[in-house]
């Protein structure tokens, strides 16, 4: 997402340029009175095609105290210690300079609520709303937590929405995978069907045509596995799922970003960040899904099936960044 500044002497004037240069799904992050009109910060979604944001960064040994304004400084460094990249920073204070908040001194309360908001707008969430989401596959590097991720959303549907879910495992490869997740099943009473090939794929679909949902789990495959990785999405083409690619909070930003290159040529509808409670800088993994435009749909915490997983929620995660609770964000 790219962020505008736009000037107007009526809101309404405002508004239709907001619409015009950022288009009508835009999202206002900032809006306020100057002099004799209007100043409103606008949140533009990246289209496909457009440059996703810089991604330079100063790597662990930069000093934000340098780098940044004073005001902003004390917000980079906590920032930057959760991992979360000089990119996305330089973003929010780009925003943040020509606004009402004092940026050339330290103290300003302002500062880091606002900067959670512009935060807030740079981050992309989606749902799992039926019908679209019918028939969900995770992918993702080995170890990334797929398996387990499944079990947790197969368990909020069935338990929580009431929905009628049938499991279709691909992960053949990996020791006891396909016991385990026949244990995730009997435990939640739900079918569970093991499929070799591509053909095993389509009969199970065609068996569960009734059901609500529908969640494919695969293995692991290396980034650089290239041969394995067209393997996988042709097996899963005929059938169209939507794509959930987890990815783990404590990857390396190498490693993550590798991950998302190698796995973008299945085109992910989504991105799962998994493990969040396994590493001091789970910021790293959120920062490359802004950089690259993807979308979060959940954040899994923890092991536990189904308690460990909740819903991406920007707000949320824009006030945790910043060290902000929720509740002082929103009232703002």
């Amino acid at each position: 997402m790219l962020l505008k500044r736009i000037e107007a002497k009526t809101m309404a004037a405002a508004l239709v340029k907001v619409r015009e240069e950022c288009g009508a799904d835009a999202l206002l992050v900032e809006t306020r009175r100057k002099g004799d009109g209007y100043v409103i910060l606008a949140a533009r979604p990246r289209r496909d095609g457009a440059p996703a944001l810089d991604a330079g960064d100063p790597g662990p040994g930069a000093s934000p105290s340098r780098r940044w304004t004073k005001g902003f400084a004390p917000l980079a460094a906590r920032a930057s210690e959760l991992g979360l990249s000089g990119a996305v920073l330089a973003a929010v204070e780009n925003a943040l300079l020509g606004t009402r908040v004092r940026l050339e001194a330290t103290g300003d309360p302002a500062v880091a609520t606002l900067a959670a908001r512009v935060l807030q707008a740079l981050i992309r969430t989606v749902a799992m709303p039926l019908p679209d989401w019918r028939v969900v596959a995770f992918v993702g590097p080995t170890g990334a937590g797929k398996t387990t991720t499944l079990a947790k959303i197969a368990a909020r549907a069935a338990r929580d929405a009431g929905e009628r879910v049938a499991l279709v495992t691909l992960d053949t490869y990996r020791v006891a995978a396909v016991e385990q997740l026949r244990a995730f099943a009997e435990m939640l009473g739900i079918p569970l069907e093991v499929a070799f090939t591509p053909m095993d794929l389509r009969a199970a679909l065609k068996k569960h045509r009734d059901r609500d949902r529908v969640l494919i789990d695969t293995s692991g495959r290396s980034p650089f596995d290239r041969a394995a990785l067209d393997a996988l999405f042709g097996t899963l083409r005929p059938a169209q799922p939507r794509l959930a690619l987890c990815l783990p909070a404590a990857s390396q930003r190498a490693d993550a970003l590798l991950a998302l290159e190698s796995f973008a040529r299945g085109e992910p509808d989504a991105i799962v960040i998994t493990k969040w409670d396994e590493t001091r800088r789970p910021g790293a993994a959120l920062a490359l899904a802004i950089e690259q435009g993807h979308p979060l749909s959940h954040v899994a915490v923890g092991q536990e099936v189904p308690d460990d997983l909740v819903t991406a929620d920007a707000s949320a995660l824009a006030a945790a960044v910043f060290g902000l609770e929720l509740e002082a964000l929103e009232a703002r």
